[in-house]
């Protein structure tokens, strides 16, 4: 079976959970006798050395990918090219002619566009979406708003601030601060008229107000929805997407490199953080949370992630560590390293401020045998039980989160409870007997 897995970015440049969890499937499916293929976007700027719908292949893992260009980036960039992109359409067309795949299975299409739909669907082939987040009804992905309010689905005066948050110091974003929210639902009406012929601003205004209707319209086509928790699948159907084909079911991970130490607790308590050092990961909650217990308690924190790529965030980490002698920042770990590194915790911390859709780390550190502490938020409460294999602590909560920490120091047997009662973790090759499953039943409808 030839299956071609299409995903928003991928290695070598990016490594994160959807890339992770592309390449382990791809890799799965290859060692099974499939032959697996990968159809990315890459970001068209001066350091990638790549022009917009320049096509680059290569090998990664034993896995054979395609790299397409993006659209240059900037606030003058047509918005619609982020749902419509007839560019990424025909490079995807071109490559389903060369490839010429059994099932195409797209784990993203942020990048892509949804234009790739109706292009891969010619070809008659089953087309299966992973949902990893909310992109096909979010304009910035985490249905996180601007002003730190968790979101439920697009609304322009909203989203319109949402995307200019993400320029910071642009006239756009000034320009977009300084307008009531009334005035910009105004200028989407004015969109409709024929004023956007004339106004850039409205011709973006009109093309973030067509794009959940656009996107809707395309993910008709899809054959299969896959979720990984039972929020998406509520913000789905609750945005017109997926009924009657959405199956609820995470991924799997790998395990060969962690072992499950069910060790006696000792002092000092080992905490542990492992992720993206960006503000929706909420580490500044952990640390707060941990200057707030007492300095006689018997305790570390162990921070993991790359300390270069959000610099002025991490600049924010370090002033609140300073002074702290029991805060390490540890720094990024290769993926061949994920055993050793959550050897070293008896705690894993995920304090994430977003609806986290299912992160790769918690199973790992279940696969380990470590608890976990998380943010009481749809995604993260799904995987972990509290009182059962970890616990959860309120939103932006550092305070609660030092009350749940302080527990597991002074509550006796309250850690050895947790592990106790962490259940085995699906692993990637459970994950692909689904899969293939999936997609034999698929392609005898085809």
């Amino acid at each position: 079976m030839r299956v071609l897995f299409a995903a928003h970015q991928f290695f070598p440049e990016h490594y994160a959970g959807v890339e992770t969890v592309t390449l382990s499937l791809a890799q799965e499916f290859r060692a099974r006798g499939h032959d697996p293929y990968v159809l990315a976007p890459k970001r068209s700027i001066p350091v990638n050395d790549i022009e917009p719908g320049q096509v680059e292949d290569y090998e990664f893992g034993g896995i054979p990918v395609r790299r397409v260009g993006r659209p240059r980036e900037g606030v003058s960039r047509p918005y619609s090219l982020d749902y419509e992109n007839e560019v990424m359409a025909g490079r995807t067309s071109e490559y389903m002619r060369e490839v010429a795949p059994d099932i195409v299975h797209a784990e993203h299409f942020q990048g892509l566009s949804a234009s790739v739909i109706p292009a891969i669907k010619e070809f008659g082939v089953p087309l299966v979406y992973t949902a990893t987040d909310f992109w096909t009804f979010c304009p910035v992905v985490d249905l996180r708003r601007h002003d730190g309010v968790m979101c439920t689905g697009p609304e322009i005066s909203h989203c319109t601030r949402c995307i200019a948050s993400r320029y910071p110091g642009t006239r756009m974003k000034q320009a977009v601060d300084l307008t009531p929210p009334a005035a910009i639902r105004v200028a989407g009406a004015l969109s409709e008229t024929r004023l956007s012929g004339l106004s850039h601003s409205l011709r973006q205004v009109r093309a973030l107000k067509e794009r959940p209707g656009r996107i809707r319209e395309k993910m008709e086509l899809v054959d299969h929805i896959i979720v990984y928790t039972h929020l998406m699948r509520e913000l789905l159907l609750a945005n017109g997407i997926g009924v009657g084909k959405i199956e609820v079911s995470h991924y799997g991970i790998d395990t060969s490199g962690i072992r499950r130490e069910d060790r006696p607790f000792t002092p000092p308590l080992r905490v542990g953080f492992v992720g993206t050092l960006a503000p929706h990961k909420g580490c500044d909650v952990l640390i707060r949370a941990f200057r707030d217990l007492p300095p006689e308690l018997e305790v570390t924190l162990d921070i993991h992630g790359n300390l270069e790529r959000f610099k002025p965030f991490v600049q924010e980490l370090r002033a609140l560590a300073e002074g702290d002698g029991r805060i390490d920042f540890a720094g990024p770990f290769a993926r061949e390293e994920v055993g050793d590194v959550l050897s070293g915790m008896d705690v894993l911390v995920v304090p994430s401020r977003w609806y986290e859709n299912g992160p790769g780390v918690i199973f790992e550190a279940f696969a380990a045998g470590i608890p976990v502490v998380a943010t009481h938020l749809g995604g993260m409460s799904e995987f972990v039980r509290h009182e059962k294999d970890g616990l959860l602590f309120g939103l932006e909560d550092h305070c609660d989160l030092a009350r749940q920490l302080r527990r597991l120091i002074e509550e006796p047997g309250l850690l050895e409870r947790l592990r106790a009662g962490i259940e085995p973790v699906k692993t990637v090759q459970e994950n692909v007997d689904e899969l293939e499953v999936l997609y034999g039943g698929l392609l005898t409808k085809v």
